[in-house]
């Protein structure tokens, strides 16, 4: 599998465990340390973390929120 793969992989498996496991909701957000002890927790490293969130904010899935913490969108909330 190679990093880009690995990389969708893990930001698919996030916004998994955002609506199912944090039970969060469209403009629902954590901030980076929360969602990292969420990764953390899921077996992606502390080296695959920013990666992660990078792509998912790429591809509209999250999006920086007033306060900081990253918001699950619309597109993202679709895909769980």
């Amino acid at each position: 599998m190679t990093d880009t793969e690995a990389t969708r992989k893990n930001a698919k498996h996030l916004l998994y465990l955002m609506v199912n496991e944090e039970l969060l909701r469209t403009g629902d957000g954590l901030d980076a340390e929360a969602l990292g002890k969420v990764l953390e927790r899921h077996g992606v490293g502390a080296d695959a973390q920013q990666p992660t969130l990078d792509y998912a904010c790429e591809q509209g899935w999250l999006r920086q929120g007033e306060g900081g913490e990253l918001q699950i969108t619309e597109a993202g909330f679709a895909l769980d």
